[in-house]
């Protein structure tokens, strides 16, 4: 039930991020989901993407290096303390949050990405809880 995310280590300057984009989107890929962290000298690009294959071809063309890891995605109510009840529900079971993102949000959900230190765990307890976890599938449509 996890879904692939492609990190990036980039450049932190300007147009990196656009010639990525640009050769995601020449690919003809989907961009679901994105977030970029930055530090002085690199940054981190997260994406969830329709085709993580191509994707990762594209960026080894580009001479980029780049990882793919397992995300959990949730689809939570769109409203207060949703996610406090996803970090109160970690916290009780001792998993740590490495990081959490959205991917999107619409008028009553919100698709949030989570990557914890033990991820059947987390899997185990969201499911348990009765707490959505989204496919790829489910975020293509």
């Amino acid at each position: 039930m996890r879904v692939e995310q492609i990190s990036v280590l980039l450049r932190n300057e300007p147009g990196v991020l656009k010639k990525i984009l640009e050769s995601i989107s020449e690919g003809n890929i989907n961009i679901l989901g994105l977030t970029i962290n930055e530090t002085a000298a690199l940054g981190e690009l997260r994406l969830v993407v329709n085709d993580t294959k191509k994707t990762s071809e594209i960026l080894k063309k580009m001479d980029l290096s780049h990882n793919v890891v397992k995300i959990i995605v949730v689809d939570l109510k769109d409203k207060p303390g949703e996610l406090l009840e996803i970090a109160r529900l970690l916290s009780e079971n001792d998993v740590n949050i490495d990081y959490i993102y959205t991917l999107a949000s619409g008028k009553n959900s919100a698709l949030i990405a989570i990557k914890t230190w033990d991820m059947a765990a987390t899997e185990e307890i969201l499911l348990a809880n009765k707490i959505k976890i989204v496919t790829l599938e489910d975020l293509g449509k």
